[in-house]
């Protein structure tokens, strides 16, 4: 329980100065009118404690996690001076992780923000950089997590930290595949394995995560079969011991696999399943694309209006959080819905939020599908030169992504909307690139999966 002291650090610091540790253990501790042995309990001695109190000692962790249970103080309370203990910062870290396991990002991003804000062992300051980054992604916003990761993994390039490094290359690849640049994103899962199996590595969840993502990039190289295969090789890589959001995630991208392998009962089980996960996690935003995903399975199947309930939902509990990545989709989603009961106002009404909420969003796909949708809006209401700039802005927007499949949807909406104008020459050729389009590789149209992202 007693850690010692490190170089450069003393050990005994005054038990009377501001903001020290073992002071504000035992205003906490007075406060409660509670004795060292109340505190202490089975855990450990009342005399350690003292010694803790005086800044004689410092406690593990694991001692200061039981002693800010039982003070009933939150780990802030810990980290309020630069002088605080290695324990309170490990601790603080170790509390951001589990933060983000339950889905609360936000609450890792204010932990990790607050200790980098120190001057900290470089290790630890590694560390909660990695986590802060995670965190930035769980929240949609990979160009945030950039500049975090890359000056991590800078620093433990130079140290040689295999183990932080795996999960760095690992991470890194998440930021560039929420940021759509796939190719990009293969060679950084693919440097995290080769480390991994390079070091001797014996972690099953990383090796799983990593595993994980590089399925992701067989699904979005339009290869299901092959993903389904490598989501499988993720789920034994773990035996027992993965994560929940990670079998969540690989729920999600086995569904997505088995919905372009056209089993859509399979697919929606695996998705209902990985929502479950999610709902426990209270992870609402990966909740959130579940239900995205399984909307647009169910519109694709003509069961419109358990679609539009999924969207709905999903819509309600993101605008709860201000989310504005994924919402627009969401929203989208509803407005298709609406169109295809016959319900052409109430569709207008829909995609007129949703272009506004896209103005808003950093991700190119949310302004493809809203100009899409929007371009098959103006077209049921007879607005014909409207739903061509809005089919023409979707193009345009989709050359940006590395997504073949994305255009040909577009293109062949197009062609739908000008055959019904009578426009057959142009019509045609909007229906033979919207053929070439799908030629190519077949990547999903909806959102990313964010598997442990």
């Amino acid at each position: 329980m007693l850690t010692k002291g490190r170089p450069g650090r003393s050990s005994t610091a005054s038990p009377g100065a501001p903001g020290s540790l073992g002071q504000r253990i035992r205003s906490a501790r007075q406060e409660l009118g509670l004795t060292l042995a109340a505190v202490a309990g089975k855990d450990f001695t009342r005399a350690f404690l003292n010694q803790v109190e005086l800044g004689r000692a410092q406690p593990s962790t694991q001692t200061l996690r039981i002693i800010a249970q039982r003070l009933q103080r939150p780990i802030d309370y810990f980290l309020e001076e630069p002088g605080d203990s290695v324990a309170a910062l490990e601790l603080a870290l170790a509390e951001a992780e589990m933060s983000l396991l339950h889905g609360e990002a936000a609450r890792a991003e204010s932990l990790m923000t607050r200790i980098l804000a120190r001057t900290i062992p470089l290790e630890l300051r590694t560390r909660a950089q990695l986590t802060l980054g995670t965190a930035y992604v769980r929240q949609g916003e990979p160009k945030k997590a950039m500049p975090v990761l890359e000056e991590a993994i800078a620093a433990a390039e130079r140290s040689n930290w295999p183990q932080l490094l795996v999960e760095l290359y690992d991470r890194m690849g998440s930021v560039h595949y929420l940021l759509r640049r796939a190719h990009t994103a293969g060679q950084w899962f693919e440097q995290a394995f080769e480390r991994y199996e390079s070091a001797g590595l014996t972690d099953p969840i990383l090796k799983a995560r990593i595993l994980g993502h590089r399925a992701n990039l067989h699904y979005v190289a339009g290869q299901p079969v092959e993903a389904i295969a490598a989501y499988e090789s993720a789920i034994a890589a773990a035996e027992e011991v993965l994560d929940m959001p990670a079998l969540a995630g690989i729920y999600e991208g086995l569904a997505l696999s088995f919905q372009q392998t056209g089993q859509y009962a399979r697919a929606l089980s695996y998705a209902q399943r990985g929502l479950r996960i999610f709902e426990t996690l209270r992870d609402v935003r990966m909740a959130g694309a579940l239900r995205l995903n399984m909307g647009e399975m169910l519109l694709q199947q003509g069961r419109v209006a358990d679609a539009e309930r999924l969207f709905t939902e999903g819509a309600e509990r993101l605008r709860r959080i201000d989310d504005r990545e994924l919402l627009p989709l969401l929203v989208v989603g509803m407005a298709e819905s609406a169109l295809e009961r016959d319900d052409p106002e109430r569709a207008s009404d829909l995609i007129e939020q949703a272009l506004d909420l896209a103005t808003r969003s950093s991700d190119p796909i949310a302004g493809v599908a809203v100009h899409r949708v929007a371009g098959r809006v103006a077209h049921a209401r007879g607005r014909h030169e409207t739903a061509h700039r809005h089919f023409e802005r979707a193009l345009d927007v989709a050359l940006t992504v590395d997504s073949p499949d994305l255009r040909a949807r577009v293109t062949y909406d197009y062609a739908r909307a000008l055959e019904a104008e009578g426009d057959a020459a142009q019509a045609a050729l909007r229906f033979r690139q919207a053929y070439e389009a799908g030629r190519g590789q077949r990547t999903r149209s909806g959102s990313v999966s964010q598997l442990e992202a």
